[in-house]
């Protein structure tokens, strides 16, 4: 256990209980039927900014980020500018769909309407979107469970439990409401914790010279590169960027925030804004990432630069004072629970609102679904506890696991939306063949080397084969286009049977 641990973790445990009480009272008596999952479906600009800006600054950008920065310095900053390019493909999508005034609940609803009302992309799409959120869910819940390790010094398994109880607790609570109301204060204080740290931790290196000196002596110039390419090659940065920027398109959680805003135009600036923050905010976790990486290599600090992902919690633990160190250990853990909360409601509603109907033949009546809701949430959490036993470190979880998964989904949804050429068959075709390629990837061993060969990740290849299957097959399918409204009473009629 390190330096401060004790007060870390109280602070920590202080700093939980608070977010359980917001949740708790932002979403009194306000959690009934299906405003447990929506929150009401009105949110304003102000909660839609600030839950979308909180969740996009998650574990990837904030822990995995660091630990970039760490490795490869600015290349750190290539997380922020995939998720902000993604951001904007996505804008421009719902743009040109109005889908907020359409109002679907799920992804897999949109999907359905994209594709003429087809019932098999929904039950398709039902099921890949559930296993897209697990894992995503497992991904904040491995970064939140490295920050606790390394302070308290507690076995792996038992930091994960921790983490996923820490925000369970008011997702299960309180509900969207709960989420959105806790990503606002968790956002403000992430923020300000970064910036905070940030112009701490360059004099602490040394300042920025000492920071290039330290990089250069060490091998290291290439980090000062534009996004680290010199280090890791022009490939590596291209496929990080893909590899973040692919899954925008296919997440739920982000699509959430264009269905449960008051309007097309709030969701759009909510989104937009948004993008903007975690651009800007995707250089201070690099910068954060050479400072610790000086400050190591100055106090030989054998331990954190084996194993880089301990770079963020080498700051707070380890060079900042205690309550320094508090406010950083917080914005991490920000973080992490901003999007973990997030991603857990949509995987609930994703359970209640779409598998539930396909397996049961009828819709889940209104009075059952605060209860039946909070039990979906717990099962969601556990399963994405599962999921991380097999997780390694931050960064190889998100480019190789959602990576593999995400793209023939997100080609899917894409083709859909903007082409109207696209067959239901051809939908099938972009989640079967990307996500085949991504278990092969992931399953054999000698293909996964061969894939990392040429292009560092699955992202770049399951993306274009997701894309040749689903154009080839709509262009050898018949197409017979519904009006926009039959579409939607197709989509509106699948959720009773």
């Amino acid at each position: 256990m390190t330096s401060f641990a004790t007060f870390f973790l109280i602070g920590f445990v202080i700093y939980i209980g608070l977010m359980i009480l917001i949740g708790y009272l932002s979403s009194k008596g306000k959690t009934s039927g299906k405003n447990y999952l929506t929150g009401g479906a009105a949110l304003p600009f102000y909660l839609i900014f600030a839950t979308m800006g909180a969740t996009l600054i998650g574990t990837g950008s904030s822990i995995g980020a660091t630990a970039n920065g760490f490795k490869y310095g600015f290349g750190g900053s290539a997380y922020g500018l995939g998720a902000a390019l993604g951001m904007v493909i996505l804008i421009l999508v719902a743009r040109k769909g109005r889908l907020r005034e359409k109002n679907f609940v799920t992804m897999a609803e949109e999907a359905q309407f994209h594709y003429n009302g087809n019932r098999y992309i929904k039950v398709v799409m039902s099921f890949m979107m559930y296993i897209i959120e697990v894992v995503w869910l497992g991904n904040h819940i491995n970064g939140g469970a490295t920050y606790l390790g390394f302070v308290t010094g507690l076995d792996p398994v038992i930091c994960k439990l921790i983490t996923v109880l820490a925000f369970g607790i008011y997702v299960i609570i309180g509900g969207y409401l709960a989420v959105v109301w806790t990503d606002l204060i968790q956002l403000i204080i992430l923020v300000l914790g970064f910036i905070a740290i940030t112009f701490v931790s360059i004099p602490m290196a040394g300042g920025m010279d000492s920071i290039s000196q330290t990089l250069i002596e060490t091998g290291k110039a290439g980090n000062l590169s534009f996004y680290g390419y010199k280090t890791m090659g022009v490939m590596w940065v291209v496929s990080m960027i893909w590899s973040i920027a692919i899954p925008c398109l296919g997440t739920p959680t982000y699509r959430m925030r264009i269905y449960t805003a008051k309007d097309d135009k709030t969701a759009l600036q909510g989104l937009s804004l948004s993008a903007v923050l975690l651009f800007v905010f995707s250089l201070l976790p690099a910068i954060i990432g050479m400072a610790a990486y000086t400050i190591a290599v100055k106090n030989g600090a054998s331990d954190v630069l084996a194993n880089p992902d301990y770079a963020f919690t080498f700051i707070a633990t380890t060079v900042l004072g205690p309550v320094l160190g508090l406010l950083f250990m917080i914005s991490g853990l920000s973080a992490t629970m901003s999007s973990g909360d997030s991603d857990a409601i949509a995987g609930t509603t994703i359970l209640i609102q779409d598998i539930y109907p396909i397996i049961a033949k009828r819709e889940l009546p209104a009075d059952k679904v605060g209860s039946w809701s909070r039990i979906t949430t717990v099962i969601t959490l556990l399963l994405a506890f599962f999921a991380t036993l097999f997780a390694k470190d931050v960064i190889s979880y998100i480019s190789n696991v959602i990576g593999s998964i995400i793209p023939g989904v997100s080609i899917a949804m894409f083709l859909g939306a903007v082409w109207k050429r696209a067959t239901w068959q051809g939908g099938l075709a972009s989640v079967g063949s990307g996500t085949l390629f991504g278990i092969c990837y992931l399953a054999i061993k000698p293909f996964n080397a061969y894939i990392v060969g040429l292009f560092t990740g699955p992202a770049i290849p399951a993306t274009l084969i997701a894309l040749v299957f689903g154009v080839v097959v709509s262009l050898c399918t018949h197409n017979e286009r519904l009006s926009e409204e039959e579409r939607l009473k197709l989509v509106i009629d699948s959720r009773m049977h």
